[in-house]
């Protein structure tokens, strides 16, 4: 029953990130979809052990991405996608799946930023940060004059913080198939 759960789960990321990419959201009809046919597929192969283990996938799915999509990292479909991943697939593998997924993601973020040419001002503007907290922390008050100065001239020169976004439904997408590749290799994490 391996196969048949792993070519649901490729269908479900592969629709989800195919979205994703193209209209910036993952619809409820896929991941809702994708929850009920995990809490299905496993009951109907695995019983009520099945179901009870594939509620515990799909509550770890979304506790996963739950802080993230709340401070508004990432959307609700992608919390219910990992929520639907974990439905089908058990609660380790949704945990799997959330680490190269992060790593998947990362790369995705670190190729746009080269591709756009932003690595610049993303680490001019985080080194500013860093200085702003340490100066703080050493002077125990608020801004210095020189820092003042040197942020003014930051953004006089057009640079500004804009939120960088990414289909994470793609990046869950490539770490689900890493997760797959590496079960097929004997590989796990938990």
């Amino acid at each position: 029953m391996a196969t048949a759960s792993n070519i649901l789960l490729l269908m479900l990321v592969s629709l989800s990130a195919a979205f994703d990419a193209k209209e910036r959201r993952i619809p409820n009809k896929i991941t809702f979809m994708g929850i009920i046919v995990g809490l299905l597929f496993n009951l109907i192969t695995g019983g009520w052990t099945g179901l009870i283990n594939s509620f515990l996938g799909l509550l770890a799915g979304i506790a996963i991405f739950f802080i993230p999509f709340a401070v508004g990292g990432m959307g609700a479909g992608d919390v219910k996608l990992m929520g639907a991943i974990g439905a089908l697939m058990g609660w380790r593998f949704s945990m799997e799946t959330a680490i190269y997924s992060a790593l998947v993601g990362g790369v995705m973020v670190f190729v746009y930023l080269v591709y756009t040419r932003k690595m610049r001002d993303i680490l001019s503007g985080m080194l500013l940060a860093l200085v702003q907290v340490l100066n703080h922390i050493i002077q125990k008050r608020g801004y210095s004059e020189k820092l003042m100065r040197a942020e003014q001239k930051f953004y006089k020169n057009g640079h500004e913080y804009k939120k960088i976004y990414i289909p994470y439904g793609v990046a869950i997408a490539g770490g689900t198939v890493l997760v797959l590749l590496a079960y097929s290799q004997g590989i796990k994490v938990f």
